[in-house]
């Protein structure tokens, strides 16, 4: 039987993991990462990810969405585990937890797949929720994988999966990369660099896209670094209009790759 005895203590060593994985510096070194609420231990199921356990309050469990999740861990033999809302409360990274979450194995790192035809790179962007806003969206405009260079946000943090609604379950990804061998891995690729940048000249959709992009998007604040940018085959920017000086990273990136897929043959 998968499902376990009841967990009251927050002194239970699998509380103590599970509340450990929303620590930012064990986040980095864990084998593990936290994955909250119906849809992401859904969502982690369907992706074939190894989940270790699941805690869930009695209420969470008797919702039609926890009464099939329950049936889902039976069938795949993870240990479903029924706690209290208080352990919910102490270990969800949540202001209004849904009563379920799972500690899940990471899935591995790995290169995009040929053919190649749009990367998104991120350089050192550190706001969680434009990573895995990003995540969703390069999901959606059929990336073939995200390069994030040292400095930026870590990919298993809470609120990066949660924002990102599953896709860096799907998504080919590699992490604490430096701006010199992302370069170099893009280059011997035949996948031209495009850094997007407010100071830019050309406009994305004015410019004539090689078969196989890669996308650069910068930090929050500082953007990109002027030797990132003259490293790349080109600068383009997204017009603006009004007084507004700048783009959420998460919207602006977002938008750059709707509109280089429009112009991309799907690989």
């Amino acid at each position: 039987m998968n499902e376990s005895a009841p967990v009251h203590s927050v002194q239970n060593s699998m509380v103590k993991h599970a509340f450990s994985l929303k620590n930012p510096k064990k986040i980095k070194d864990a084998e593990d990462f936290l994955c909250e609420g119906f849809h992401l231990v859904g969502e982690a199921f369907a992706s074939g990810l190894n989940l270790r356990f699941i805690f869930a309050t009695p209420e969470a469990q008797a919702t039609d969405e926890g009464r099939k999740l329950f049936e889902l861990s039976k069938k795949e033999k993870t240990r479903w585990i029924p706690v209290n809302s208080k352990i919910i409360a102490y270990v969800s990274d949540t202001t209004t937890p849904q009563g379920i979450l799972a500690v899940a194995q990471k899935p591995a790192a790995r290169w995009p797949s040929q053919p190649l035809s749009l990367i998104l790179c991120l350089d050192r962007l550190q706001d969680a929720g434009n990573v895995g806003t990003l995540f969703r969206s390069a999901e959606a405009f059929g990336v073939q994988g995200v390069l994030l260079t040292e400095g930026c946000c870590d990919i298993f943090n809470p609120k990066v999966v949660r924002s990102s609604m599953g896709s860096i379950f799907r998504v080919p990804f590699q992490t604490s990369q430096s701006e010199e061998s992302a370069m170099a891995w893009l280059k011997e690729q035949g996948v031209s660099s495009l850094a997007l940048s407010g100071t830019a000249e050309s406009l994305l959709w004015d410019l004539s896209l090689p078969k196989a992009v890669g996308l650069w998007v910068g930090s929050e604040g500082a953007g990109l670094s002027e030797d990132l940018m003259k490293a790349c085959d080109a600068r383009v920017k997204i017009p603006m209009q009004g007084k507004v000086e700048s783009l959420n990273a998460g919207v602006a990136g977002s938008l750059a790759l709707c509109v280089a897929r429009q112009r991309l043959p799907f690989s």
